[in-house]
């Protein structure tokens, strides 16, 4: 098969197809990205990152900041771009980097697609970008690599988020939708596609996934999403998942056919340290299927991955939409961690941020950050300035100000206007249910105000306040100076 118009293939080399006689000969692989599907990476608020794998390029999508990175591994038809809507949600929490397994998207194909090569390919990312301590998110069979690497131990890593992961397997029943289905629409993205024909695939998916699934699914190829599927259905998660360390979340979809209210029981047994997250209105493809309660409860997953909750914590029905907390390690006494490292400034400091968070999330706002608080505040005591300058007094870039923004509008908490004397400035104001909510989260920060200071001195405190600014005003023009 010719390569459609405008097309460029994607690396690999050789792929199999069955001949009338039932062989399989060697054949050119085939794997095609058209010049529409590359000018999509022009949008995306990212960096393209290589790494080897032995002999095996790896591509990802490198959202930046400063946050603690978190390495995004899609499905089995899902390349890297594909998943750029759920990596924009978590930009102003974390540094989002999303991989192209290999066989998909811009990623080289390879001999070897077991769950062990694919998480050494995780492992070869972590390493080679160094990233510290990252937190795994994987979809469907990105879940299942997630939950293998973790098991690996070979790596550090600062948590799992596995959402609606394969549960079929030896004894458990085939995996829902079949391997012709998935064949059926590669051919289609191969000879050419459009969202609109995707769409009789996936009717409820909002128009900007369905033109880049048309445009990148071709990008896959037939070999990588045969044996992932073969995986699914010989390999069983159960085999590592209580293994998995924590912290460690379950997200699923409350529909879905792939983790069924049977199995989301099961695995709450299987691993009871485990949170477990039901997405409401959603199948299998929870984040297309009804983004927005998605990506708030992904959202919130996270923040209690990156602040534990304390183990002593009640655990609600894993069915209900609830989390439950998640088993700290117990700490061997003979064990301790050197002064050098206990006494240096940027560890207290990452102690002290982790557990603002927790505190944040149990006293103030489970859904509602800090930095989404911050430019609220400002705003209400600033109506009408413009989104530069608020960034600016709540310590944000550019960026993630563009972000905290748009989510806070898409909340009905934030209102944006373009400035009558230049088009491209935005001003901002609080809108009703904006004062009320800051109204309220005010009052319960102020309590945690004071418990925060509650060890030191009244007469103290500021003192402390004043040392912290300044440290936070040095701390601010050495990243500006490196």
């Amino acid at each position: 098969m010719d390569a459609p118009s405008g097309a460029a293939p994607v690396p690999g080399d050789q792929e199999t197809a069955t001949d009338p006689d039932g062989r399989r000969p060697p054949q050119p692989r085939r794997r095609y990205l058209t010049q529409p599907g590359l000018a999509d990476l022009a949008g995306i608020p990212a960096i393209s990152r290589w790494v080897h794998n032995g002999d095996v390029r790896l591509h990802a999508l490198d959202y930046g900041g400063q946050g603690t990175p978190v390495l995004i591994l899609p499905g089995i038809t899902s390349p890297a771009v594909t998943m750029d809507f759920v990596a924009r949600e978590l930009t102003d929490l974390v540094r989002p980097v999303v991989l192209d397994i290999r066989g998909r998207g811009l990623s080289d194909d390879a001999e070897d697609h077991s769950l062990d090569a694919l998480a050494t390919d995780t492992e070869a990312v972590i390493e080679q970008l160094e990233l510290a301590d990252p937190v795994l998110l994987g979809h469907s069979m990105g879940a299942r690599i997630a939950a293998a690497t973790a098991v690996r131990g070979q790596v550090p890593l600062g948590g799992t988020l596995l959402v609606d992961p394969p549960m079929s397997g030896p004894g458990r029943g085939p995996y829902p939708t079949t391997l012709a289905a998935f064949t059926r629409q590669l051919l289609q993205a191969r000879r050419g596609t459009d969202a609109d024909e995707v769409a009789g695939f996936w009717p409820t998916w909002p128009r900007r996934e369905l033109e880049l699934r048309a445009r990148w699914l071709a990008s896959c190829g037939l070999e990588a999403i045969e044996r992932a599927h073969h995986g699914f259905e010989t390999e069983d998660f159960f085999a590592w998942w209580p293994q998995v360390p924590g912290p460690t979340t379950l997200l699923y979809g409350a529909d879905s056919p792939v983790v069924t209210a049977e199995g989301a029981a099961e695995a709450a047994a299987a691993h009871p340290g485990a949170r477990m997250v039901r997405i409401p209105d959603a199948g299998h493809m929870v984040f297309w299927d009804n983004p927005k309660p998605a990506l708030e409860l992904l959202r919130t997953a996270l923040l209690q991955t990156l602040a534990p909750e304390s183990p002593t914590s009640s655990a609600p029905s894993p069915d209900t939409g609830a989390m439950t907390s998640s088993s700290t390690p117990h700490q061997a006494t003979d064990v301790a961690a050197p002064d050098e490292l206990t006494h240096a400034p940027g560890f207290l400091a990452r102690r002290l941020h982790q557990a603002y968070l927790a505190a944040w999330l149990h006293d103030v706002d489970a859904t509602l950050t800090g930095p989404q608080f911050a430019v609220l505040q400002i705003t209400g005591e600033n109506p009408g300035c413009d989104q530069r300058s608020i960034a600016a007094l709540a310590a944000l870039d550019t960026s993630t100000m563009a972000d905290v923004a748009r989510r806070l509008e898409n909340r009905g908490l934030l209102s944006r206007a373009p400035s009558p004397a230049d088009a491209r400035r935005k001003l901002l104001n609080l809108t009703k249910e904006g004062r009320a909510t800051v109204h309220d989260a005010n009052l319960r920060a102020r309590k945690l105000d004071e418990e925060l200071l509650r060890p030191i001195p009244a007469e103290q405190r500021a003192e402390i306040l004043g040392h912290l600014a300044a440290l936070a005003d040095h701390w601010e023009q050495l990243s500006q100076e490196s």
